[in-house]
C-alpha cells in the first residue's frame, strides 16, 4: 500500500514539474490513510486556469471541486506537496465520482485570483473555483467585493477557538468570519550569536544598543526595514489615520521613533551594511558568517536557516519601553462557490486543510508557523525555540498596514535615508509624513 502512495506522490511531481514548480526538500512521510487503487485512478488534477476573455460554455460530465492556489505556497516543496495530496486523497476516498482540481494562479494583477473573479462571474462562471487560498491582506476586498462567503456556519466553531489570536482577528470582518487563515507570516524577532551573547538580551533598545562587543545587521532598504519602523512608531503610541479616518502619520511620534534607529547607527551598533540590503535571506547569510552579531530575522528563516552545526540564539525585538509587539500577516483559505452544494462541498474539503494534524504537519516540513494552537502538538516537543514562538504568537497583532501602501513606502524610504546616514530622523519623518498626506 505504501508503493501505491507513492506512485501518487511521483504522478503529482511530475504535474509540477510541467508547471515548472521546483521541490525544495525531500519527501515526507503521509499523515492520512494509504489511498486505494480507486483513488488513485481518480487522482486529484493540478493544472494551469484557462483565460478568461471571451463568453465560453462548459459542459460538465463528472461533478467536479476547483481549488485556486498561488504558485509557491501549497506545492512550494516535495514535501510539502506530499502531505497536500494525501488530504486531497483522503477527501476523494468519501467523494470517489467527484472530480478534485487544482490550479494554480497569481494573488495579484490581470491574471490574479481576485481579478478571475471579479470577471469570471459574468464570463465564464462554470470554470471559477469553489475553495481558494488567499493573503489575508486581501480578505476584506474580496468579502466587500461578495467574492466570497461567511464561513460561520460552515466550519467547527471549534476550528475558530483554537486560532492563535492575531490569525482569529485576520480571519473577520465586521461580525463575519470571511476567511481561515492557515499558517501566520513574517513574525519577526531577534537572533544572536551565543558565543558572543551569553545572557538574556535586554528588552529595551537603548540598553541593547550599549551591548558590549555587539551589533545588529537588518535590511534596511526592503520590507523588513519598513516593518521596523512601523513598530516602533506604534510602540511611540503612533496611528496610521487621521481624524477624518484618511492614511495619516504623525510627525513627531515618527521623529522619535527614527532616533531610535539613528541612535543605534550612530553608536555603530546598527552595521553599515544594513543600508545595503533588502531582504531577510541576505542578513541572514551575513550573520551566519559571523559578521554580526544580532540579526533582525524572521520565524521562517529563523525554522529554515537553523542546522545542527549553526542554532543561534533567538530574542523579542527590543523597544523603546519593552519588547515591541510582533506585526504579522498569513494566509487564508476562503470560499467562493456561488451554489449552496458546492459550499457545502469546499467547506468539507476546508475542515480537512485546517485540522490540526494535517496544518502541523505540513507546516512542519514547510517551515512555516501555524494558525492554531492544537497544530503544534505534531511539533518536536523538545524544542525549546517553540516555546518562545508560541509566546510571541500569543501577543502578535496584526499588521494595520499592507505591504504595498503609502505609508509603508513612506516609512521604507525614511529607514533607508536614516540608517544610511542621508537625513536626519527628523528630516526623514517630514517627507514620510508629507508622502502620505492626501
Amino acid at each position: 500500500m505504501c508503493h501505491k502512495r507513492s506512485l501518487f506522490a511521483i504522478w503529482l511531481l511530475f504535474l509540477l514539474s510541467a508547471c515548472d514548480l521546483i521541490g525544495r526538500a525531500p519527501a515526507q512521510p503521509a499523515v492520512t490513510p494509504t489511498p486505494t487503487a480507486e483513488t488513485v485512478e481518480a487522482a486529484p488534477i493540478l493544472q494551469s486556469t484557462p483565460d478568461i476573455a471571451v463568453p465560453i460554455t462548459v459542459t460538465e460530465t463528472t461533478p467536479s471541486l476547483t481549488i485556486w492556489i498561488p504558485p509557491d505556497t501549497l506545492l512550494s516543496s516535495e514535501a510539502g506537496t506530499a502531505v497536500f495530496s494525501n488530504q486531497l486523497l483522503a477527501f476523494q476516498t468519501t467523494h470517489p465520482d467527484l472530480e478534485t482540481r487544482v490550479e494554480q494562479k497569481p494573488v495579484t494583477g490581470q491574471g490574479g485570483i481576485l481579478s478571475y473573479l471579479r470577471t469570471g462571474a459574468n464570463v465564464a462562471p462554470n470554470i471559477l473555483p469553489d475553495l481558494i487560498m488567499l493573503p489575508t491582506n486581501q480578505l476584506a476586498a474580496a468579502a466587500n467585493e461578495n467574492l466570497i462567503y461567511p464561513l460561520d456556519d460552515l466550519i467547527d466553531p471549534a476550528a475558530l477557538d483554537d486560532l492563535y489570536p492575531a490569525a482569529r482577528s485576520l480571519s473577520r470582518s465586521g461580525e463575519q468570519t470571511i476567511g481561515y487563515p492557515f499558517i501566520i507570516t513574517n513574525l519577526t524577532h531577534l537572533a544572536y550569536q551565543g558565543s558572543v551573547i551569553t545572557s538574556t538580551p535586554p528588552l529595551r533598545w537603548h540598553e541593547l544598543i550599549a551591548t558590549k562587543n555587539a551589533n545588529l545587521i537588518f535590511p534596511a532598504a526592503g520590507q523588513e526595514g519598513a516593518n521596523l519602523a512601523l513598530q516602533f512608531y506604534l510602540a511611540e503610541g503612533g496611528t496610521l489615520v487621521n481624524e477624518a479616518g484618511q492614511p495619516a502619520l504623525d510627525a513627531p511620534l515618527l521623529t522619535m521613533a527614527l532616533q531610535q534607529l539613528n541612535q543605534g547607527r550612530s553608536n555603530q551598533f546598527i552595521l553599515q551594511q544594513s543600508s545595503n540590503m533588502a531582504a531577510i535571506e541576505e542578513t541572514w547569510q551575513f550573520f551566519q558568517e559571523g559578521t554580526a552579531v544580532f540579526a533582525l530575522t524572521t520565524a521562517e528563516q529563523y525554522l529554515a536557516g537553523r542546522t545542527p552545526e549553526f542554532s543561534p540564539g533567538y530574542a523579542v525585538i527590543a523597544g523603546p519601553n519593552g519588547p515591541l509587539t510582533p506585526l504579522v500577516d498569513g494566509w487564508a483559505w476562503a470560499i467562493s462557490a456561488a451554489d449552496p452544494t458546492r459550499r457545502a462541498l469546499a467547506a468539507e474539503m476546508l475542515d480537512l486543510l485546517i485540522s490540526s494534524p494535517y496544518l502541523g504537519e505540513w507546516s512542519l516540513v514547510e517551515n512555516r508557523l501555524p494558525s492554531r494552537h492544537q497544530a503544534f502538538t505534531v511539533w518536536p516537543n523538545d524544542d525549546t525555540y517553540l516555546n518562545f514562538i508560541q509566546l510571541e504568537l500569543e501577543r502578535a497583532q496584526p499588521d494595520p498596514a499592507a505591504p504595498s501602501s503609502p505609508i509603508m513606502e513612506a516609512l521604507g524610504n525614511a529607514v533607508f535615508d536614516v540608517v544610511s546616514l542621508a537625513q536626519t530622523p527628523q528630516e526623514a519623518a517630514g517627507e514620510a509624513v508629507t508622502a502620505v498626506q492626501p
